[in-house]
C-alpha cells in the first residue's frame, strides 16, 4: 500500500488525533502532527478507548506491572478522555494529562493500523486467552517503559539538570514497546525453560524496526529527512536514532557497523543476559535492516534516473569514509528540485521493507535464529516481490556475518516492487 492512498482512505473516514513523530524536546518538533486512525468518528470510546485497547490513567500508579502484579488497573484513576463533539480527539492541548493519555492510545493505535495493513488482518493479541484488551498506562512513577502480558506502560526519562521527559509522548519508545506486543503475538512464547539470547535478541531488534518503519508514515518526518541528508540516509539522522530522547541521545542506533562477532554470543546462557546485552545483541539485525530499506531506497533511485550507479556504489557506508564530502556534494546536486521524486521511492522502500518484515516474522517461530530470520526474508521477497531484493537481503546479512548459503551482488527491481504493487491493487 502506498502511503498516498492510506493517507486519503483515513481522511475521509478516520478519526483525528494529534501526535509528535518523535519526542517533543527535539528542536524541530515542538507541534504535534495531526494522523487519522482508520476508525470512524464517534467510534472510539472515552478513555480513550475501542474493543482492543484502552487507556486507564492511573492515580498514583508507583509500581510497574511484574508478575503476579498484572492488569486490570483496580485503583483509583483520573477520569477518561472524552472525544470532541464530532468525535475527533485532536483538540486536546497539549501539555494536559488528557492530550498525553489521548497520545499513547492514538501511537499505538496508529502504529497498529500500520502493521495490521503490512500483515493484510487483524493481529490477535498474544493475550487474548486472558484479557480481551491491550491496558495502556501512560503515566507511571518509574525511569522505564516496557510492554508485557496485558500492557505496555510508561514512565520518564530522567536527566541531570532537566525535566523528566513522559515517555508517552515518544513516538519512537512507544512503537518499540507495541512491537514487543507483535512479535509476541506473532512469533509465539517460547515455553519455560526454552527462551533463548538469540530469541530476547530478535525481540529488540524487531521492535526496533517496528518503530522505524512507522515513523516514517508521518509525511513531516519523511520532508524533514530528506531535506537534511539530501537522500544521502546514511548520515545521522533522526531515522537511525531509535529512541531519541535529545538532539544528542537516544537509545539504540540503527544505522551502526556491528557484526556478530562484535556482540555478546546469541549463544550465551539466557540466565546470564542483561538487559543492555539484549539491545546489543539486537544491533547488527537492525543494521542489517536499515541497510537493507537504504539499498533497497538508493536502488530505486538509481532505477528512476534520480542518482547514478557510480553514486550509489560511493556511498555505500564501507567505501565512502575517504570522500564523504565529495559523495555528499553529490547527492546535494541530484536532490535539487527533485524533493517529491525522492519521497516517492523512500515510500517504496518502506512500503517494501516493511511488508517483507511483517510476512517474515509471521512465518518464524519462537526457537528462531538470525539465520532463519535471513532466510524468511529471502523467502518472502521471492513470493511476493519475485526475489526484487534477493542480492540486498544476501549482502546485508554476510556483511554482518549472519551465516547465510548464498552468494550475490545487485540486482534491478522497480519493474518487479511495481508487479508486487499491481498484485495487492
Amino acid at each position: 500500500m502506498t502511503r498516498e492512498g492510506s493517507s486519503r482512505s483515513a481522511e475521509r473516514s478516520g478519526t483525528r488525533f494529534r501526535l509528535y513523530p518523535q519526542s517533543p524536546v527535539l528542536n524541530a518538533l515542538h507541534v504535534p502532527e495531526t494522523v487519522w486512525i482508520a476508525r470512524p468518528p464517534g467510534t472510539i470510546q472515552p478513555g480513550p478507548s475501542d474493543e482492543r485497547m484502552y487507556v486507564v490513567d492511573a492515580l498514583g500508579k508507583d509500581r510497574h506491572y511484574e508478575f503476579p502484579f498484572l492488569p486490570p488497573w483496580r485503583g483509583p484513576q483520573y477520569p477518561p478522555v472524552m472525544a470532541g463533539p464530532e468525535g475527533h480527539f485532536d483538540h486536546l492541548q497539549p501539555g494536559s494529562r488528557e492530550f498525553m493519555a489521548a497520545h499513547m492510545y492514538g501511537t499505538v493505535r496508529f502504529v497498529l493500523d500500520i502493521w495490521e495493513r503490512y500483515l493484510g488482518c487483524e493481529v490477535p493479541w498474544h493475550f487474548a486467552t486472558d484479557f480481551r484488551r491491550l491496558e495502556l498506562v501512560p503515566i507511571v512513577h518509574w525511569d522505564n517503559a516496557h510492554s508485557g502480558y496485558g500492557f505496555i506502560e510508561t514512565g520518564f526519562a530522567n536527566f541531570a539538570g532537566s525535566d523528566p521527559q513522559p515517555f508517552c509522548l515518544n513516538f519512537d519508545v512507544l512503537a518499540h514497546e507495541f512491537g514487543h506486543s507483535l512479535i509476541y503475538a506473532l512469533v509465539g512464547t517460547p515455553p519455560p525453560g526454552k527462551v533463548t539470547a538469540a530469541y530476547h535478541a530478535f525481540h529488540e531488534s524487531a521492535a526496533d524496526c517496528v518503530a522505524m518503519i512507522a515513523v516514517l508514515h508521518f509525511d513531516s518526518v519523511m520532508d524533514r529527512l530528506l531535506e537534511r541528508t539530501r537522500g544521502n540516509l546514511y548520515l545521522p539522522n533522526e531515522l537511525n536514532r531509535i529512541g531519541e530522547l535529545s538532539e544528542t541521545k537516544q537509545i539504540r542506533q540503527a544505522s551502526n557497523s556491528l557484526k556478530l562477532g562484535d556482540i555478546p554470543s546469541l549463544d550465551m546462557p539466557v540466565e546470564r543476559l542483561t538487559q543492555p546485552e539484549r539491545h546489543a545483541m539486537s544491533l547488527p539485525l537492525t543494521g542489517a535492516v536499515f541497510d537493507m530499506m537504504v539499498d533497497v531506497f538508493q536502488e530505486l533511485l538509481v532505477q528512476d534516473g534520480l542518482i547514478s550507479r557510480e553514486l550509489d556504489r560511493l556511498s555505500r557506508p564501507e567505501i565512502r569514509r575517504a570522500d564523504e564530502r565529495a559523495v555528499q556534494l553529490a547527492f546535494d546536486r541530484r536532490y535539487a528540485g527533485r524533493h517529491d521524486a525522492f519521497k516517492k521511492a523512500l515510500a517504496d522502500a518502506r512500503d517494501y521493507m516493511g511488508r517483507c518484515l511483517a510476512a517474515t516474522w509471521r512465518g518464524l517461530s519462537w526457537d528462531l535464529s538470525y539465520a532463519q530470520v535471513a532466510a524468511e526474508l529471502l523467502a518472502v521477497d521471492a513470493r511476493t516481490f519475485g526475489g526484487a531484493g534477493r542480492n540486498i537481503i544476501i549482502e546485508s546479512m554476510a556483511w554482518r556475518n549472519i551465516d547465510f548459503p548464498f552468494q550475490g551482488g545487485r540486482r534491478i527491481f522497480r519493474e518487479n516492487m511495481r508487479r508486487g504493487r499491481r498484485d495487492r491493487a
